[in-house]
């Protein structure tokens, strides 16, 4: 038989520890029901119709969130602003705020960007790099970059952004090949041709240094990813892509809901 003494004076009421457990529960299954229906109805657990994180740049949800966060600097909004009356697209500015971020914290001076941002990610990441830091921009052949270098110059870094006009992996190879592996602070990937993009990242991840950032945006292709059996090629190759980098012992991962899905892959 096991006994519990108390001391003169301190008394227990069982049926007290008993009622507060009870109660302790009780609320935790209500926070627990409420957040599950929270999730359900306003976050990524959507109705068919629509898997996106937010409804498009009007959302008052994202609206509320870039309010309180975005500390956009004059140039970028105008540049941002000039690309949606052009081609009304979303440029993921809370995604390169957040790389920015990242870019600063751990030191870079080194930076380079795949994609079409058009001109915006490499200003938003030229602005946090030390004077004589760089960022590589991959642009298209067919993208034009004059009208980025105008909001560039306004912001005081057009001598910091170098501009190569090729394809995504023609730029990686050359930089290879000029024996920069290993030179990279932080690479941000923003493709199009989500079915090159296994090829780019095993290329980044050789330019970028232990310790790097490799940033991947888009991999929810607009909530079409979530469809495990997606005919879409492009959706296939992302949702391969994400499967392969999950296996990868060579960094560390977190994918975060924002812009439209952002990867963020750690060299380890």
């Amino acid at each position: 038989m096991i006994s519990f003494g108390l001391s003169p004076g301190c008394t227990m009421s069982f049926s007290n520890i008993h009622r507060d457990a009870a109660v302790g529960v009780a609320l935790l299954g209500v926070s627990f029901a409420v957040g599950v229906y929270i999730g359900k109805k306003y976050f990524l657990f959507r109705s068919k119709k629509s898997q996106k994180i937010f409804e498009g740049q009007d959302d008052p949800r994202r609206v509320y969130l870039l309010r309180l966060s975005l500390r956009e600097h004059p140039a970028a909004k105008k540049l941002r602003q000039q690309l949606f009356s052009i081609t009304p697209r979303d440029v993921s500015s809370d995604a390169a705020q957040l790389l920015g971020n990242l870019a600063k914290l751990i030191k870079s001076r080194r930076v380079l960007d795949i994609g079409r941002s058009c001109g915006y990610n490499p200003l938003v990441l030229a602005l946090v790099l030390p004077a004589d830091g760089k960022v590589t921009a991959s642009f298209s052949e067919t993208e034009n970059s004059s009208d980025a270098k105008e909001f560039w110059r306004e912001a005081g870094v057009d001598n910091k952004i170098e501009i190569i006009v090729k394809s995504a992996e023609q730029t990686l190879d050359d930089l290879l090949s000029a024996g920069e592996a290993g030179k990279f602070d932080l690479v941000f990937i923003n493709m199009a041709d989500e079915q090159s993009c296994r090829k780019c990242y095993e290329k980044s991840l050789r330019l970028l240094r232990s310790g790097g950032i490799l940033a991947i945006d888009g991999v929810l292709c607009y909530g079409a990813a979530l469809k495990l059996n997606s005919k879409s090629v492009t959706v296939q190759a992302m949702h391969q892509l994400s499967e392969a980098i999950l296996r990868d012992a060579r960094i560390a991962l977190s994918i975060l809901p924002v812009g439209d899905g952002l990867m963020l892959c750690f060299k380890l």
